[in-house]
């Protein structure tokens, strides 16, 4: 049975102040190597900078947890002060079992999905029968779907009118939100993997159980703001866990190789990996090749059933060789093939990349490789890498130094990660090596990249 994209999950935000805000949330540290989670109410809360071990403390952004303890977070530039706002006054009382307040402003596509399964947390579709079967009056009844009904894009309400969207969450009561993984860009739109627990009436309508599901979310900036364009859920066969058939299923390097790298599973087991853990339930698998070097990388997710789900692959474009003999000292030269791939190859991320003219010594594009987040260059010097999103990440103690063109444009240099970062026409460009390439070369590089 496959799952309209109605659907729905519980937040509990209710009765928010300021000791709320630090005593409702867990954080789990596993080790070293692996990133810190953050999680608000039993619930993995992705925010655009990760959780940070700073001279012995833990420092999270306060926005994430606020936002999802339905909180408001601004910036006082006048007063250089951070406002959290909970919107409970003196005097004014505000049900506690309504369902949670929504964010006025959807400022990035994971908000825009938290708070449309937020909006659906006390949303119920249920005859009066299935209701009797758990106990009478449950959730705010139908009135929450018109909310959650907002976050589709308009093109989508077209094709999809209000009357359909409500009868696709008919017999559910609740969706609870497991999982909120970013997946591969596509189109120029970004894609999340989700998981989800329901309540619903079972085969016999008076009584109700619980359900999981999986699927995937492409959400895009329009010009209504950031709008979900399409996804869908599909339910999990928990009888997997006690049947044991496809045991592959349970191994991620298994289910990297036949569902990432779309081989056989005689044949890529006769490939190096090695895993990079994020959290217990989500890893990268890297191929390398007999050297060592990374090859391929696939993320892969492991739903409740137990069975691994991939959300992401890494790829690369090869070309068998460079377009010819450097013009001049650091010229590059690139042939109409390599210059068609790479405008090509920017069109999944939404950008419009950028060549560089010039490199370190005799470059030449090697391959073009593609990352979740950004499109890649691969010189034999140094790397280019291309996003509509900031590509770097300070490393604590780190201070960046301010490189400012004849033009006026500034470059970011960071020595410690030996990255230099701009932005131009829309586009993050970072310019890295695993060279001995020095600041002085990387800025001629970004120079010809800008002035072209």
């Amino acid at each position: 049975m496959k799952k309209k994209p109605g659907k729905k999950i519980l937040f509990s935000i209710a009765g928010i102040s300021a000791c709320v805000v630090f005593a409702c949330f867990t954080m789990l540290t596993a080790a070293a190597e692996n990133p810190i989670r953050l999680i608000v109410n039993g619930k993995t809360i992705q925010t655009d900078v990760p959780p940070q071990m700073m001279e012995g403390r833990v420092m999270i952004p306060i926005r994430g947890v606020a936002e999802a303890l339905g909180a408001e977070v601004k910036w006082d530039e006048v007063n250089r002060a951070v406002m959290v706002d909970t919107k409970t006054q003196s005097g004014h009382y505000e049900n506690p079992y309504r369902y949670p307040r929504l964010p006025q402003e959807i400022t990035s596509p994971e908000m825009l999905l938290q708070a449309y399964f937020a909006s659906l947390a006390y949303a119920n579709n249920l005859s009066p029968e299935q209701l009797g079967a758990v106990g009478g009056t449950l959730g705010m009844g139908q009135e929450p779907y018109h909310a959650a009904y907002r976050y589709w894009s308009a093109e989508w309400q077209e094709e999809h009118p209000f009357e359909e969207f409500l009868d696709s969450w008919s017999g559910t009561a609740h969706v609870e939100l497991l999982k909120l993984y970013e997946s591969d860009m596509q189109d120029r739109k970004t894609r999340f993997f989700v998981e989800t627990r329901h309540l619903e009436s079972a085969g016999n309508k008076s009584q109700v159980g619980e359900f999981y599901y999986a699927g995937f979310f492409t959400v895009a900036l329009t010009g209504d703001g950031w709008r979900i364009t399409e996804g869908s859920l599909e339910p999990q066969n928990l009888a997997w866990a006690l049947g044991g058939h496809q045991p592959w299923r349970a191994d991620p390097v298994y289910v990297a190789i036949v569902q990432g790298l779309g081989k056989p599973l005689d044949d890529g087991l006769t490939l190096e990996s090695r895993l990079e853990w994020h959290a217990d339930d989500y890893v990268t698998v890297i191929f390398a090749d007999n050297t060592g070097n990374r090859e391929m990388s696939v993320e892969a997710v492991r739903l409740t059933e137990g069975t691994w789900r991939v959300i992401a692959v890494e790829k690369s474009f090869l070309f068998s060789e460079y377009a010819g003999q450097s013009g001049g000292e650091v010229a590059i030269r690139y042939s109409d093939e390599q210059k068609e791939a790479v405008l090509e190859a920017g069109r999944k991320y939404g950008i419009e990349p950028l060549l560089p003219a010039k490199g370190v010594a005799d470059d030449y594009v090697m391959e073009i490789r593609f990352t979740k987040h950004s499109l890649k260059l691969v010189y034999p010097h140094f790397s280019v890498e291309q996003s509509d999103r900031n590509l770097v990440e300070t490393v604590p103690g780190e201070t960046a130094e301010t490189i400012v063109l004849p033009g006026g444009q500034k470059l970011q240099w960071f020595p410690e990660q030996r990255t230099l970062t701009f932005q131009t026409g829309g586009v993050h460009v970072a310019l890295g090596s695993a060279k001995s390439t020095g600041k002085e070369e990387f800025v001629k590089i970004a120079r010809s990249m800008i002035e072209e």
